[in-house]
């Protein structure tokens, strides 16, 4: 029941605006008012009701029901576009235009998900969050489960899908507020409302009464309509599930990593010294490889001893002005990432640091400025991260130790193999038998306790891009969003969508079965350990593409990590196995049927309209189909003078144009398709020897050749 108090608010009548009111359970009848801007500090207290209301000038309430969750009972937001107060009661918003976050005080995630802008696209989900609606003038509203939908705009009048009968929305349920006066029809449904300038989306949840039971169409044609429009509904919150349920595995696993039982086989000392200095001000954790806060175990150990020293946690990165033959579009995805990332650590407490200049040359001198008493930092195979890693423990001072966590594989690199695996064959066995002691579930990343005294500088981040040496002329990429929660929506895009064909569809290039997920992998936004524990869970409805998934992205994956860490000829023809050497070098001077200069490659000018079509796809979009990789360095090494020249040259196209280049997956497939490396011999012929052939005709029997040429050769 209502008190007096609730009955008189004056914010309460704002939320009565028509002359149809319908008593509920528990709750007197209300007399309508006059409708009316919420006032600038709501008063709604006491009263479960679940509606959040913004024009500019205006504000949101915060119901008591969401205190329990971190935020205040009563708490005013500025308009959108403005800076929001740094002193709300409990929690604080954060805006990046129209964009606004949630966080509540003593909370490690995202609590509620973000508005989506003004005219954007409704999401559905979220911690707390049920649906979201946005009309095109300037109110957002926002519902939470079991209870009303929130108010809609002023002037605005929702209809239903089907004849625009309605006037109003109420809701139903043990405890209901009351929103707009009920009409006196309701029903828990799933439905569409239309404004003149906006669609709100609603998520149908027990209690929630959207609209009147329309008479039911037939046929075709609705069915296809409701088909439509579910799929439309459940990508929209299946991000927010995903993230709900990740934060809530974490939860489980751990209230912290200090209580997690952390698998110690996971780190390596680097330095000589193991025992922590006296005296020292902090631990920093040098990110290089994996570039994320959560689901990260390199992070989580450097918590690990912050929290068992008392101490603060700093986090750096060193930011190169070149690397290799990356180019803006690989510069342009890491940063952007990065800046997630630094948002990320601020609302943790633990200060991020961008170091500009070569590790050597900035991070010794950072350590000794902050007093460091402990570095730790990822592990990356190959050959220019491990001198970093060698040239800043020779700079270290010997009282600082030094330790590396492998936060890339699920079984660590030296832990899989202690020698470099012949093959696939070879290595499967080792990491499955030791995957259920690595494949565990991640404790989180919480608020640090241990603060630094002084904030971090804060980061010119257009400055740092300006600054970059590299080359712009190839450009980022649309398709792919920088930043761990775009990762993890490609994520759940990949197994509502993809899973259930990528068994059977994976090396159709113009099928939609892959998981796309690469960039994230390659620049550690998003942790492979993360997809293969979302991705087993749903073995039983897909058995075979989950099977091959995991070969993929587990054994494949470590397979060439262990090839980089043990050869250090990796990107060379001297890395390949003897027998392939020989062949090689025996038909090295075969007649090739065509031979093409680099310019040619590069500009997809060959006679091959399938090679070109691949070429154009890795240019365009920073990504080319896995099958069509093997048959696009193959036709290198027949169309170049040497072996060694065809390597060159697939490791400078590989490494230019994919977002995923520079990494041991492109090493290794450059070195299978030219090299044999983790094959075997086959039948002899010209230029390639005993290597494995692919030629057009076995492209087509695997797939529609002329569809994917016309789709790459119209948009050259």
């Amino acid at each position: 029941m209502l008190s007096s108090r609730d009955r008189d608010s004056p914010a309460l009548c704002a939320a009565m605006s028509r002359q149809d009111p319908m008593p509920r359970a528990g709750f007197s009848t209300l007399q309508p008012a006059p409708l009316q801007a919420l006032p600038t500090t709501p008063e709604l207290r006491g009263f479960r009701v679940a509606f959040a209301q913004q024009h500019p000038g205006e504000s949101f309430c915060f119901p008591r029901c969401w205190h329990r969750r971190g935020f205040p009972p009563n708490a005013a937001l500025p308009a959108m576009g403005t800076t929001p107060d740094s002193h709300l009661p409990c929690g604080r918003a954060a805006s990046g235009g129209e964009r606004w976050e949630f966080r509540g005080r003593g909370m490690e995630h995202r609590a509620v998900s973000s508005f989506p802008r003004l005219g954007a696209k409704p999401v559905l989900g979220g911690c707390a969050v049920r649906g979201d609606a946005t009309s095109g003038g300037s109110t957002m509203l926002r519902a939470l489960p079991n209870a009303a939908p929130p108010v809609p705009s002023r002037g605005a009048e929702p209809l239903p899908r089907a004849c625009g009968a309605g006037k109003g929305w109420g809701g139903g349920g043990e405890v209901t507020p009351i929103s707009l006066p009920a009409p006196s029809w309701f029903r828990p449904a799933l439905c569409n409302a239309r404004s003149a300038a906006a669609t709100w989306v609603r998520a149908g949840v027990r209690g929630l009464c959207l609209g009147p039971r329309m008479p039911r169409g037939s046929g075709k044609g609705r069915k296809e309509r409701n088909a439509g429009r579910e799929e439309e509904e459940e990508e929209a919150g299946a991000v927010g599930t995903l993230e709900a349920a990740v934060r809530e595995a974490r939860r489980r696993a751990a209230p912290s990593v200090r209580d997690f039982r952390y698998n110690k086989q996971r780190a390596r000392l680097v330095s000589r010294g193991s025992e922590l200095k006296e005296g020292a001000e902090c631990i920093l954790y040098w990110m290089c490889r994996d570039q994320r806060v959560q689901d990260n175990w390199a992070f989580l150990y450097a918590q690990r001893l912050a929290l068992k020293q008392e101490l603060p946690l700093r986090v750096c990165f060193c930011l190169v002005p070149t690397f290799l033959d990356a180019t803006i579009r690989h510069y342009g995805f890491m940063l952007r990432g990065l800046q997630e990332v630094a948002e990320e650590c601020a609302e943790l407490d633990i200060p991020f640091h961008l170091l500009l200049g070569c590790p050597k040359d900035v991070l010794p001198s950072f350590v000794v400025e902050h007093g460091v008493g402990g570095l730790v930092t990822d592990f990356c195979p190959l050959r220019v991260p491990r001198q970093w890693v060698e040239e800043v423990k020779e700079r270290l001072p010997e009282d600082v130790p030094f330790a590396q966590v492998d936060a890339h594989n699920i079984v660590p690199c030296w832990v899989t193999s202690p020698k470099q695996e012949y093959s696939a064959r070879t290595i499967r066995a080792k990491i499955h038998r030791q995957l259920p002691e690595f494949l565990t579930e991640f404790p989180p990343v919480i608020r640090h306790p241990h603060p630094p005294p002084n904030p971090p500088e804060p980061i010119a981040w257009d400055a740092c891009y300006s600054s970059l040496q590299v080359d712009r002329t190839v450009t980022e990429v649309a398709w792919a969003t920088p930043g761990t929660a775009a990762g993890l929506a490609m994520l759940q895009s990949f197994i509502a969508k993809r899973l259930k064909s990528f068994g059977s569809q994976r090396n159709d290039p113009n099928k939609a079965a892959l998981s796309n997920l690469s960039p994230w992998f390659h620049f550690g936004q998003v942790s492979t350990q993360r997809a293969i524990l979302e991705v087993q869970k749903h073995r039983r409805a897909y058995k075979e593409s989950v099977d091959a998934f995991v070969e993929e992205a587990v054994v494949r994956r470590e397979l060439a990590e262990n090839f980089c860490y043990y050869n250090e000829n990796y990107d060379s023809v001297r890395g390949a196995y003897d027998w392939a050497q020989s062949t090689l070098k025996l038909h090295a001077k075969d007649k090739r049927p065509f031979l093409y200069e680099l310019p040619q490659l590069e500009q997809a000018t060959t006679h091959d309209p399938l090679w070109n079509a691949a070429q154009l796809q890795m240019v365009q979009e920073g990504k080319m189909h896995g099958f069509l990789r093997m048959y696009w360095a193959k036709k290198i090494l027949e169309w170049t003078r040497s072996p060694e020249e065809a390597l060159q040259f697939a490791i400078y196209l590989n490494d230019r144009y994919e977002l995923d280049g520079m990494d041991p997956n492109g090493y290794v497939g450059c070195l299978w398709s030219i090299c044999g490396i983790h094959d075997q011999g086959w039948k002899e012929r010209d230029v390639f020897g005993k290597i494995r052939y692919m030629n057009y005709a076995g492209c087509k029997r695997k797939f529609d050749v002329d569809q994917f040429e016309r789709r790459y050769t119209r948009c050259k």
